[in-house]
């Protein structure tokens, strides 16, 4: 017999019903374990019916019983566990981008058994009849070229005495991609934005797979299609330039870049009168959790650095709201000029300086990593359970501003005592902890202040990906398509949409977005596809 209750997760309970109500759409049979695990859930249904009719079970133990609450053993030893792991290399994280992200389900085709039907007799025996069992499976992956051409031919007639034509409609399928007398698709020119700014492919190289796959592309024609793409999706990016000064965090950072016609320009010097001669060229990277926490990623690329790019953001902020909280790198020409900003310090470049020298002094490092390593510990803690911003920065002041206050006490001893050279490489790392100790440890003193700055370094390789590809952009112009188009697919991405269809969407509603654009914000339209 079943035992009474069987513990199985959510998940688990999905799938199945998804199996279930498969088999019942397709008229399949079920295996014998998806069998055995209804039998187990009907057995637990009369269990608990029987149980609770009788009075003999309270709430708290039936939810125990059914696997949904742990014991307070297990619960105990798995924080137990999580207090004593440290942040070692081969602690397993979540890949980049999985959180959110809906997998396309494969297309069910049904195979039929053409010359024998259920009842029939057996052709091999000639005695027994054929029932329905279990199906076979076959999950096949196919590949083509990413552009394919279509040609549709029109049917026409003509009326011999007036000289009237009638021309076939097109279907809708056709015009759902595309106007009648459009040539590259919305759908094709999705795939030309996300391959180059995106995957990192440049125009040129689209080209020459193109022509190796037997349909030739110019490299001229993908960037033409590129930028129509940018100009319908334009004013989502407006958009969210605009939502983002309003922000409540920002990730800040920049990384370098190259414009050939990028002329040397006169500017004038942060917090001075004075202007000066700047040639260098940077892609400056933001991501701005807005009032209802969602993600919106922004990319610049001119001769600036990211605190001109983050001053052109807050200048709009509307100045009712509180002190931005701002996350970045110890470099003074990251932070912000225009409104005054809570600025704190990312930790992983505090510690990276103590990386750096651990072949020359192992054992001191050592000691620093672990105690840092701790910190991170808790930061995974609380968000682990969910903690509030409030109960985040009371569990971070309880357990993880002990250990900086440990960190840095300890760097000073050594300085006092003079066993540590200051101008050493780890006398340096020392040194670089206590003089920017106040914005390292800015998490344990304000609410929804955060420990790095490593998510918005992880959004910057895409910018990074495409630099080592293509090497550089040709014209100003050429960069500002760049960040439109990859802000747009970053901030898509981070609401955890489809972005080929998204892409596709906005292009086929382009007149709709342009004066709507707020019904077409990612998450917005993550919720009408969901309802549609």
């Amino acid at each position: 017999m079943s035992k009474p209750f069987t513990d199985i997760d959510g998940q688990a309970l999905e799938a199945l019903i998804e199996r279930v109500s498969e088999a019942k759409e397709n008229n399949l049979a079920l295996s014998p374990e998806d069998y055995q695990l209804l039998l187990d859930a009907l057995m637990t249904l009369a269990t608990t019916q029987t149980r609770l009719a009788n009075h003999d079970v309270t709430v708290h133990k039936l939810r125990k019983l059914l696997g949904i609450e742990k014991s307070s053993e297990k619960l105990g030893s798995v924080l137990k566990k999580a207090k004593t792991l440290s942040n070692k290399k081969n602690k397993k994280h979540k890949n980049d981008g999985e959180e959110g992200f809906t997998p396309v389900k494969p297309t069910i085709i049904v195979h039929p058994l053409k010359d024998l039907n259920k009842g029939d007799s057996c052709i091999e025996c000639l005695t027994g009849k054929v029932y329905k069992t279990e199906p076979g499976s076959l999950l096949r992956i196919t590949g083509q070229s990413p552009f394919k051409p279509e040609q549709h031919v029109i049917e026409r007639l003509r009326c011999n005495t007036c000289g009237a034509y009638f021309t076939a409609p097109l279907p809708d399928e056709v015009l759902t991609d595309g106007l009648s007398n459009q040539k590259y698709g919305y759908s094709a020119r999705s795939l030309m934005a996300i391959y180059k700014y995106f995957a990192g492919l440049p125009f040129y190289r689209q080209s020459s797979i193109q022509k190796l796959l037997g349909v030739k592309i110019t490299a001229s024609t993908v960037f033409d299609q590129v930028e129509l793409v940018c100009n319908d999706i334009y004013p989502i990016y407006q958009l969210l330039f605009n939502l983002a000064s309003d922000a409540k965090h920002y990730y800040l950072d920049d990384t370098t870049n190259r414009i050939l016609d990028a002329k040397p320009i006169e500017k004038q010097a942060r917090n001075s009168d004075k202007t000066r001669t700047r040639t260098g060229v940077y892609t400056s990277g933001v991501i701005a959790t807005i009032a209802d926490n969602h993600h919106i990623v922004l990319f610049e690329t001119n001769i600036g650095h990211a605190g001109e790019f983050i001053d052109s953001i807050l200048h709009k902020r509307s100045q009712s709201y509180a002190k931005p909280l701002i996350m970045s790198d110890a470099l003074a020409s990251n932070r912000p000029t225009v409104r005054e900003a809570i600025t704190s310090l990312c930790n992983s470049h505090a510690r990276r300086q103590f990386v750096d020298v651990i072949n020359h002094f192992p054992e001191e490092v050592e000691y620093v990593l672990e105690r840092y390593g701790e910190i991170w510990v808790n930061d995974d803690y609380t968000k682990e359970e969910n903690l509030s911003p409030s109960a985040r920065l009371i569990y971070h002041q309880q357990h993880s501003m002990p250990i900086m206050e440990e960190i840095k006490l300890w760097g000073e001893t050594h300085f006092a005592n003079e066993t540590v050279e200051e101008n050493s490489g780890l006398g340096k790392a020392i040194r670089y902890f206590i003089k920017h100790y106040v914005g390292l440890s800015y998490f344990c003193k304000t609410e929804g202040v955060k420990i790095d700055n490593n998510r918005i370094e992880a959004m910057l390789k895409i910018i990074v990906r495409d630099r080592k590809n293509a090497m550089f952009h040709k014209t100003l112009l050429g960069a500002t398509i760049g960040d439109v188009i990859t802000s747009v697919i970053a901030t898509a991405s981070e609401a955890g949409i489809n972005v080929f269809d998204y892409f596709t969407a906005l292009q086929r509603e382009h007149e709709q977005v342009k004066a709507n654009p707020k019904n077409y914000l990612p998450w917005n339209y993550l919720a009408k596809s969901s309802i549609t």
